[in-house]
């Protein structure tokens, strides 16, 4: 093996900036080695909370009967943990209920201040790191070469200017800012999401294996000189593992017989590294479209420049009827922004994600989910609610009220039903490990307020996969007493360190007071 050895130092270092190919070798080498899919962490947000009548399942832990709002997570039973109950506890000096809220959720954090940003005076700062953050710093698993993550959103627009409520992601480096209460006030660095899926594809894939037929530019002119460098290195990396297979069919005829299952382990490490790329010179002779293979790890296609969701601040509060539907191009833009991610995932790029439909304080319209026919903007239409007894679980009466609630449900039903053909789409994937890709991912699925009367509690969540890293899908619980929200954080914790790791030494900003995981929704793996 003395010359494979060799051969293959040679062949990394012929590689160059093919990282790709580098990843993928060394993965398989370690799966030879008994190596597994790694964790990956995925965190993503639906806007305005939920409508308690039409969330709560009825029944509990995991005798349940899924309702209207999550009607389409019942095919993801197994895989799905639903959460209702939950509560803000980090303290809030300044910040609306979506604007508070949005850091609140996603850093377990107090919001010391709200930003000053020529707006309205509520746009809540984070007061520490988010959680894809801080399990990125302290978890080696989850760690890539390069950022290590990728933050994306569906749609920008806000109601006035406020970063708080179009950002999930936000890094340990604190700066000062302005605080409109006077003075400064000092935040976690806000790391803004990417709100055009191609430009998510290109700071993913725009290196990765350079050297394709268009250059990796994504372009569609080929460059025919790296072509055919291309197709030389490829050719050249395929002779040195064919003969790594061959040295290792001759080690098995000398080995003692129990050794052999590791040489066959790392075998057929080696021949599917031989596949993938007899695949890549199988795809350059059809003209790049992919069909000479088909393996784990591919890089995804460039999505259309033209999609991207809308940005900028607007107030439609007095009228959210309109004459423009964005939910046709919405789920466009969502589904390319998750299958980049999933890409990315599964050629192990990164193992952390974030990926937000819209702000709480969206504009974003839907047509033909309101009881009047006319197409009404989400967030808008949500403040045309009147307080009252329903949202303590009873519906309105008033014709008025229950068509804007009617309208409200349809929503949420709409970005589940989205959110399950990602999850779906994940559940249906293989990495290049060869592991399930939503078995090793754990997905926490939350929003920033309660309901859309901006309360704080009593929050819905859910969790998606992790069965790998010992979440235990299949189950509903209902905290009457509502838990903290940082429970669930203390809870997807576990996946990560194998136990409830010590907030105050990797992240003192996250509050522990009165925080605990939640029983039986992880065990350790075996």
């Amino acid at each position: 093996m003395s010359t494979y050895r060799l051969a293959r130092r040679n062949f990394i270092a012929g590689l160059g900036g093919a990282f790709g190919l580098k990843i993928m070798l060394r993965n398989l080498e370690a799966m030879a080695q008994g190596a597994v899919s790694p964790p990956r962490f995925l965190m993503m947000h639906f806007p305005v909370g939920t409508q308690s009548y039409h969330f709560l399942p009825t029944g509990s832990g995991t005798n349940f009967t899924f309702s209207r709002i999550l009607k389409p997570f019942e095919p993801l039973k197994a895989e799905t943990i639903i959460l209702y109950g939950l509560r803000d506890t980090p303290a809030v000096t300044c910040g609306g209920g979506h604007e508070a809220g949005t850091p609140l959720t996603t850093t377990g954090a107090n919001v010391p201040g709200c930003r000053a940003n020529n707006g309205e005076a509520d746009d809540g700062v984070a007061g520490g790191p988010s959680l894809d953050q801080i399990f990125l710093k302290n978890v080696a698993a989850l760690q890539r070469p390069g950022a290590g993550y990728t933050n994306t959103i569906c749609d920008a627009r806000v109601d006035s200017q406020e970063t708080s409520t179009q950002c999930l992601s936000y890094s340990y480096t604190m700066r000062m800012v302005a605080n409109t209460n006077g003075g400064q006030v000092n935040e976690g660095t806000p790391l803004l999401p990417t709100l055009k899926p191609v430009d998510s594809y290109k700071n993913l894939f725009a290196t990765f294996v350079p050297g394709t037929p268009d250059g990796g530019t994504g372009g569609a002119v080929p460059d025919a000189g790296v072509n055919t460098a291309l197709v030389k290195s490829l050719k050249e990396r395929k002779s040195v593992l064919d003969f790594a297979m061959r040295e290792l069919a001759r080690i098995k005829t000398l080995a003692p017989g129990e050794q052999a299952p590791k040489i066959d382990i790392h075998t057929d490490a080696i021949r599917k590294m031989e596949q993938a790329i007899a695949g890549q010179l199988n795809a350059i002779g059809d003209g790049g479209t992919g069909g000479g293979g088909s393996v784990s790890c591919t890089k995804p296609d460039s999505p259309d420049p033209a999609l991207s969701g809308k940005t900028g601040s607007r107030n439609d509060y007095g009228n959210p009827v309109t004459t423009t539907a964005d939910d046709v191009d919405h789920e466009k833009i969502g589904k390319a922004h998750a299958a980049i991610i999933k890409a990315a995932f599964q050629c192990d790029i990164i193992r952390v994600a974030t990926f937000q439909w819209s702000p709480g304080t969206n504009h974003v319209s839907f047509s033909g989910m309101h009881m009047d026919g006319k197409t009404h903007m989400h967030h808008p239409e949500s403040h045309k609610v009147q307080m009252g007894g329903f949202w303590n679980g009873s519906p309105p009466t008033d014709a008025t009220q229950l068509g804007i609630f009617d309208f409200c449900a349809s929503v949420s039903t709409w970005y589940n039903q989205k959110t399950a053909d990602i999850i779906t789409d994940f559940k249906n994937s293989t990495d290049s490990f060869g592991g399930n890709l939503l078995d090793n991912t754990v997905i926490p699925y939350i929003t920033e307020v309660a309901e859309a009367n901006h309360s704080r509690s009593p929050k819905p969540a859910l969790i998606f996969g992790g069965k790998k890293l010992g979440m235990q899908g299949g189950q509903f619980q209902n905290f009457t007493s509502a838990r903290p929200h940082n429970d669930l954080w203390m809870t997807i914790a576990q996946a990560y360190f194998g136990m409830v790791p010590n907030f105050a030494t990797i992240a003192p900003t996250f509050v522990t007071n009165g925080v605990a995981a939640i029983p039986g929704l992880w065990v350790k793996p075996v």
